[in-house]
C-alpha cells in the first residue's frame, strides 16, 4: 500500500508536477517566437532599408542627376551611382557619333518619360533620353542599342554611358557649338559688311542669316514675321547675344534668341532652321491663341509678338525701356471730335473743338481704296494700283477718317530707326467672310521721304526722314473665310492657293531674297515692288549710309 500509496502520490506527483513544469517551458516557448519574430521583422526592416538605400543610389533622380553638374566649374572628378571617375579626353566610341541625324531644334524632351528635366541627347541615333544614372532611360538605351557617347542638353558636356565618365575631347566643340551657338562682339558687327557663305554636312550651300524655316504643319504666318524681324539689324543684334537678356526669365525671350543664333550661325549642320521650341513658347505665353493647325494673320501676329517681347524684357510705358521700343517706336499726333451734321449756320458756330493727345506706336496701319465692284469687258476683275505716298495722307494731320462716330485725323511727330506699315488688305464682309483687297502698292525701295507726314517740332526738327525697305511680306494669291491659305474655286477651275511670303534684303551682298518656308530664291528689287505687301520694313537712311561706308572702308 505504501508503494502503492507512494505510487499514487508519485502519481499524484506527477500529474501535480507537470502542469508546473510544463508551464515555464510554454512561457520560454512563447517569448522566443516573439524574439525570433522581432529579429525576423527587425531583418526585414534592415534589408529594406538596404534595398531603399540601393535604390536610391540606383535610381534618378529628376531634379539632380548628376552631381558633376551642379559642381563648381573647372571640377574634373565626378560621383554617379557612388562611383568617382575622372574626366578624359580619350574615348574609344567617338567614332560612333552621326552628326547627320543631331537636330537640335526639337523640344528637349525625353522620347520615352516625356520629361523636360535632364535630358540627354545620344549622339548615335539622335534621339533625346532622360537621366544618365543606372535606371534611367539613357542608361537602358546604352546598353540595349549600344550607344555610347550622350550630349546634356542643358550644358553642352558630353560623357560616356555606361561607363560613366565625361569626355572633353576638342572635336567635339562643332556639336557643341551647334546645340548653343554663340558669337563674339565683333563677328556680330561684321554680320551685314561682308559676305559670308557655308556648306552643311550634307553639302548644301547657305547664308547665314538667310535660311529657310521649317514649317510646322501651318506656322507660316509665324515664319514670314521672324524672317522680317531678323532683317532689323539693331533688333537681330540684340539677341544674338544672350548676355543682353540672360537675366529675364522669359521662356519666350529665350526660346526666340536661341532661334536667331541658330539662323545666322556659320557652322550649321544643315541650311534650315525648324522653329519648334519657339513656338511652343509662343503657344504658351498666347494661351494657346496661336495654334500649329490653324492660320493666323502676320500682322496680328507681329503686334502681339512685339509687345509680348517687350513684356519679357521688363519694358513699360516709358520711352526706350526696351529694345523693342528703341527700334520701332514712334510718336503720333492723334485728334478726334464727335461727328455731328450741320444743319444751321447756328450748329456750325458751335461746332466741337478738336481734341489732341500725343501717343506712341510700334507700326502704322494703312488704309486701303475699295475694290471695284464690276469687271471690266473681258470679264475679269480690274485691281487697282495706287502709290504708297496716297495711302500714307492718312498721317498727314489734315485727312479726316470717321471711326467709332467721331472723326479722326493723324500726323507724325518722332520717327523711329524702323518703321513698320501694315497695308490691310483683309477684312470681313456682311456674312463674316474674309476677303482680300488686291490692290497694288506701288513703293519705292529707297529713299521713301516722309517730311510731309511729320509735324517737325524745333526740337526735331533735324530728325531725319527717309528711308530704305529691307524687309516685305507680301500675299499671293485669293483667300477664303477663316483660313488664309485654304483652296478655292473659280468657275469650277481651281485657283493656287493662297500663301504668304518674305522678301528680305541680305545688306552685304545687297541682294533681295524671296523666301517662303525652306525654299529661297534669289529675286530682283523690281519683283519685290510690284508684290502685293502687307508688312513692310523700312531702315532709316542716315543707318543704312553708316553701313555702307563702313563696307567701303573695310574694302
Amino acid at each position: 500500500k505504501q508503494e502503492v500509496k507512494e505510487e499514487g502520490d508519485a502519481k499524484v506527483e506527477v500529474k501535480v508536477e507537470e502542469p508546473a513544469e510544463v508551464k515555464p517551458e510554454v512561457k520560454e516557448e512563447e517569448g522566443g517566437a516573439a524574439a525570433a519574430s522581432a529579429g525576423v521583422k527587425r531583418e526585414r526592416d534592415e534589408e529594406a532599408e538596404v534595398k531603399q538605400e540601393e535604390a536610391k543610389r540606383a535610381a534618378v533622380n529628376l531634379e539632380e542627376d548628376d552631381v558633376d553638374d551642379f559642381a563648381e566649374a573647372g571640377e574634373e572628378e565626378f560621383n554617379v551611382g557612388g562611383r568617382r571617375k575622372a574626366a578624359q579626353r580619350f574615348c574609344p566610341y567617338l567614332d560612333s557619333i552621326n552628326r547627320h541625324v543631331l537636330d537640335f531644334d526639337f523640344e528637349k524632351v525625353c522620347s520615352v518619360t516625356n520629361s523636360h528635366l535632364n535630358v540627354y541627347a545620344c549622339l548615335v541615333c539622335g534621339r533625346y533620353f532622360q537621366g544618365r544614372a543606372r535606371g534611367s532611360a539613357a542608361y537602358f538605351h546604352s546598353l540595349e542599342n549600344h550607344h555610347m557617347v550622350f550630349m546634356k542638353l542643358e550644358t553642352g558636356r558630353v560623357y560616356c554611358i555606361p561607363d560613366n565618365y565625361e569626355v572633353t575631347d576638342s572635336s567635339l566643340a562643332d556639336i557643341k557649338h551647334n546645340l548653343n551657338p554663340t558669337f563674339a562682339k565683333d563677328e556680330v558687327d561684321n554680320f551685314d559688311l561682308k559676305v559670308k557663305y557655308s556648306r552643311g554636312i550634307d553639302g548644301t550651300e547657305y547664308i547665314p542669316g538667310t535660311v529657310g524655316l521649317n514649317n510646322l504643319k501651318d506656322t507660316g504666318y509665324i515664319n514670314v514675321i521672324v524672317q522680317a524681324l531678323t532683317c532689323v539689324a539693331d533688333f537681330r543684334d540684340f539677341f544674338i547675344l544672350p548676355e543682353n537678356y540672360a537675366h529675364f526669365k522669359s521662356p519666350l525671350v529665350q526660346r526666340f534668341g536661341e532661334l536667331v543664333r541658330k539662323m545666322w550661325n556659320p557652322t550649321a549642320f544643315k541650311g534650315q532652321v525648324s522653329p519648334h521650341e519657339l513656338f511652343q513658347a509662343i503657344s504658351v505665353e498666347s494661351n494657346r491663341k496661336y495654334k500649329s493647325d490653324l492660320h493666323s494673320d502676320p500682322a496680328e501676329f507681329m503686334v502681339w509678338f512685339l509687345n509680348s517681347l517687350h513684356r519679357g524684357l521688363g519694358g513699360t510705358t516709358a520711352n526706350g525701356s526696351s529694345v523693342i521700343h528703341h527700334v520701332f517706336q514712334g510718336r503720333v499726333k492723334a485728334e478726334s471730335k464727335k461727328l455731328t451734321v450741320k444743319k444751321t449756320a447756328a450748329q456750325e458756330d458751335s461746332e466741337e473743338e478738336w481734341l489732341a493727345e500725343e501717343k506712341p506706336f510700334l507700326h502704322l496701319t494703312l488704309d486701303l481704296p475699295a475694290t471695284p465692284l464690276y469687271a471690266d469687258s473681258l470679264e475679269k476683275n480690274i485691281i487697282p494700283q495706287v502709290p504708297l505716298l496716297n495711302i500714307l495722307h492718312k498721317f498727314d494731320g489734315a485727312t479726316e477718317h470717321i471711326t467709332r462716330g467721331r472723326l479722326s485725323r493723324y500726323q507724325l511727330l518722332k520717327l523711329p530707326r524702323y518703321i513698320i506699315f501694315h497695308i490691310k488688305r483683309f477684312s470681313k464682309n456682311t456674312q463674316f467672310e474674309l476677303e482680300k483687297n488686291p490692290t497694288i502698292v506701288s513703293f519705292p525701295i529707297k529713299k521713301l521721304d516722309l517730311r510731309d507726314f511729320v509735324l517737325l517740332s524745333d526740337e526735331l526738327k533735324d530728325q531725319v526722314t527717309q528711308y530704305d525697305l529691307v524687309a516685305n511680306v507680301c500675299h499671293e494669291g485669293l483667300v477664303t473665310k477663316a483660313s488664309y491659305t485654304n483652296e478655292v474655286h473659280d468657275r469650277g477651275t481651281i485657283v493656287k492657293e493662297g500663301v504668304f511670303r518674305a522678301q528680305v534684303l541680305n545688306k552685304s551682298q545687297d541682294q533681295w531674297y524671296q523666301i517662303d518656308d525652306l525654299h529661297i530664291q534669289e529675286i530682283l528689287p523690281q519683283v519685290v515692288s510690284i508684290s502685293e505687301a502687307y508688312v513692310q520694313i523700312y531702315e532709316r537712311s542716315d543707318i543704312t549710309q553708316e553701313r555702307n561706308k563702313e563696307k567701303a572702308g573695310g574694302g
